[in-house]
């Protein structure tokens, strides 16, 4: 009878054990997938709230920015991940006061890589935990000839996807952009690999109206940026495309089929041991 009791609770351990660790390797999943929603809810509320704006502050917000673009031919362009901006600086204030109208500056659209997030200001640690920042010193994203504006966000992050798919981006795909009111349509035309020092392919081109997201690469590893170019061409009649459902990563689908794999080996060997006792049972 001992025995019998030893057999059974040297089982439930085993199993216990197995479980919590095919738990403790989904969480990563999970919460990411958690993020990922709630990060897309906001990118769509962002629509939903722009809607709500009076059109003449819309229109209004959008003239300033243009003007801001005119008259501010650029800051210095710096890698977002080796440098920081102060913010107590007055032109960084003056930019923090444009576009300002929601807490979100605009959001990005890559159906390709399965991207809809929203746009902030800045490319703090904390603006890029949360979805897609504006770099200080490029243009802002409202379109304009010459000017050239700058998105970037993390990848490799285990608690959000955020720009881990831009890799599956090629030439001729579409990246959108929402901002106050307007909805540009951008066609990838340049994907580079760069040191993060190198950073002249971020300048404005005379008569080109550019948008580059940037990331950092390769994945996990982070010594390069990936920068992702594209130039404005016109909207679709249907504006902008929706993104929706889940973003899954190449280590995602990794840790799901382990956890698939852990969790079949369990059940065969539980079904194993107990054929086995009912056999030895039978025996006695």
């Amino acid at each position: 009878m001992k025995k019998g009791v030893d057999t059974w609770r040297s089982r439930f351990v085993t199993v216990l054990l197995t479980v919590m660790g095919i738990i403790v390797l989904a969480y990563p999943v999970v919460a990411s997938q958690w993020n990922n929603a709630r990060q897309q809810a906001v990118a769509r509320q962002y629509a939903v709230s722009e809607r709500q704006v009076p059109p003449q502050l819309l229109e209004r917000s959008l003239a300033r920015a243009e003007q801001y673009n005119r008259q501010v031919p650029g800051a210095p362009i710096l890698d977002p991940w080796l440098a920081r901006v102060s913010k107590t600086n007055n032109p960084y204030q003056e930019y923090l006061h444009q576009l300002n109208l929601l807490p979100e500056m605009g959001r990005l659209i890559i159906p390709k890589a399965h991207i809809n997030l929203s746009i902030y200001h800045g490319t703090t640690e904390d603006t890029l935990q949360k979805g897609i920042g504006h770099l200080y010193g490029s243009s802002l994203p409202v379109g304009g000839v010459g000017t050239h504006a700058v998105l970037t966000g993390h990848s490799g992050l285990s608690s959000a996807t955020l720009l881990d798919n831009l890799s599956s981006v090629r030439r001729a795909d579409e990246m959108y952009v929402q901002v106050a009111g307007r909805k540009l349509k951008y066609q990838v035309h340049s994907i580079q690999v760069v040191r993060p020092n190198e950073v002249s392919s971020l300048a404005r081109v005379p008569n080109k109206d550019l948008l580059t997201v940037i990331t950092c690469t390769p994945y996990g590893i982070n010594s390069h940026r990936l920068l992702v170019t594209g130039h404005k061409v016109p909207l679709d009649p249907k504006g902008l495309p929706e993104v929706t459902g889940m973003r899954w990563s190449w280590w995602m689908i990794l840790i799901i089929c382990i956890c698939v794999v852990a969790a079949l080996l369990l059940m065969r060997w539980l079904v194993k041991k107990t054929a086995k006792d009912k056999l030895e049972g039978g025996k006695s």
